[in-house]
C-alpha cells in the first residue's frame, strides 16, 4: 500500500493527465537552456543533430494528488495566523479563478516564501520576544 492510497483521493485534479509529460527527474542534455521564470518550459538541444524536446512540467500539473511527493510537517498555528491563512486562501481562490487552489498548496507556498525571506521571519520571531533574554 503506497502512502496515496493510504490518504485516499482529494479533490486535486491537475496531476490527471502527468502521463502525457516526461518524468521530472528526466536528465537533459548539457546544451539545453531552461529558464526558471517559465512555468512549462520547452527545452531544444543547441548542438548539431537536433534533438528531443524535453518539457518540464509546473509542480501542480506533475503530481498524481495534493499529498504526493510532500512530507506531513505538523504545524500548530495561533487563532490570528489560522484566520489570516484562510482569508489568504480565499483570496488566492479568486485571484487564480480558473483553478482549484488547494489549501496544502497555500500553506506549503507561505513556508516556502518564509524560506526565500528570512529576514522577515526572524523580525517575526523577534515581534514574538525572541533575543529578548
Amino acid at each position: 500500500m503506497t502512502k496515496d492510497d493510504r490518504y485516499g483521493a482529494t479533490d486535486d485534479d491537475y496531476g490527471e493527465n502527468y502521463d502525457d509529460y516526461p518524468d521530472e527527474t528526466e536528465t537533459t542534455n548539457v546544451n539545453e537552456t531552461q529558464t526558471s521564470d517559465d512555468p512549462v518550459s520547452t527545452n531544444r538541444n543547441s548542438g548539431s543533430g537536433g534533438g528531443a524536446e524535453v518539457q518540464t512540467l509546473p509542480f501542480i500539473f506533475a503530481r498524481r494528488t495534493v499529498k504526493a511527493d510532500r512530507e506531513a510537517v505538523p504545524v500548530y498555528v495561533q487563532n490570528e495566523t489560522s484566520e489570516e491563512i484562510g482569508e489568504l486562501e480565499r483570496e488566492l481562490s479568486q485571484t487564480f479563478d480558473g483553478d482549484k487552489v488547494m489549501a496544502l498548496d497555500v500553506r506549503e507556498a507561505l513556508i516556502r516564501a518564509g524560506l526565500e525571506n528570512l529576514d522577515d521571519v526572524q523580525r517575526v520571531m523577534e515581534e514574538w520576544g525572541y533575543g529578548r533574554r
